[in-house]
């Protein structure tokens, strides 16, 4: 079962992604909001059990440490998908639609980014092998638990959400930029790079932003407005063809249209 961009087994496992959130969907779109709420933080929880679970084979995995690519703290759950395994039950929690916003947009795309461009390590061998199912079984899960947000009706993309979102990014970026630069000068770890704000690692688009602008963290800035398009897009395809279900059960679906979430 080897495992590459666009091929069989990379298929079979985007449509076993694709049938579980249709199958999260059919299992509780009639239950209660609180309910839904329990079942996708635990998810996320599942998620960063398994993403442990994961690096702990990885650092016993001989070729990928004969290769010089693990180091503890270059691999800690906070690059742009995996962060959201935090993300999303803080956002659900505290009903900030800047978080539910910002994990609904870029978990999915991160994650499926970092599936389909996937490092030389995660592409062309067995998905049996643990650093092969670690890697595309977190990566799924976190694109299950950003679309799920939406399903659930949990949060819904609207077009005055962006700048709200945008600023969550920065912000995070920002931060993100700030542990890294403490992480390289106090461990000496040199493949730390969260959020790729300190170099591009080669990334084709990200290069290109080098290009524009030679400067760590600031060279990032141009991605804001691609991901305004994409995120204006999406909203304007939830206006044309999505319109909003109540999906609670009758008995406290009165309540939960009770409940209000921050604008």
């Amino acid at each position: 079962m080897i495992l590459e961009a666009f091929n069989g087994v990379f298929f079979a496992v985007v449509g076993g992604t694709v049938a579980f959130i249709v199958l999260l969907w059919a299992l509780f779109r009639k239950t209660s909001e609180k309910t839904r709420k329990i079942v996708l933080i635990g998810l996320c929880v599942i998620n960063l059990i398994i993403f442990c679970v994961y690096k702990y084979f990885l650092s016993l995995d001989q070729w990928y440490m004969e290769q010089g690519l693990f180091n503890w703290w270059s691999e800690l759950p906070l690059h742009l998908c995996n962060i959201n395994m935090f993300l999303i039950p803080i956002g659900i929690l505290t009903k900030k639609r800047g978080i539910m916003g910002f994990s609904f947009f870029l978990a999915p795309l991160g994650a499926t980014m970092a599936s389909v461009f996937s490092p030389a390590a995660f592409t062309g061998f067995s998905l049996a092998l643990p650093r092969m199912w670690g890697f595309y079984a977190t990566h799924m899960l976190i694109i299950v638990c950003g679309i799920t947000l939406a399903t659930f009706n949990l949060y819904r993309p609207r077009v005055k959400d962006l700048p709200r979102i945008a600023i969550t990014f920065f912000l995070l970026a920002f931060a993100a930029f700030c542990i890294t630069v403490l992480l390289r000068n106090l461990t000496g770890c040199t493949t730390v790079n969260y959020f790729f704000t300190l170099t591009h690692d080669d990334i084709s688009i990200l290069k290109m932003f080098w290009n524009l602008i030679p400067v760590p963290f600031l060279y990032e800035l141009p991605a804001i407005l691609i991901l305004a398009v994409y995120m204006a897009i999406v909203c304007g395809l939830f206006k044309l063809f999505g319109k909003k279900q109540p999906i609670a059960a009758p008995t406290e679906q009165a309540e939960t249209e009770k409940e209000t979430v921050e604008v």
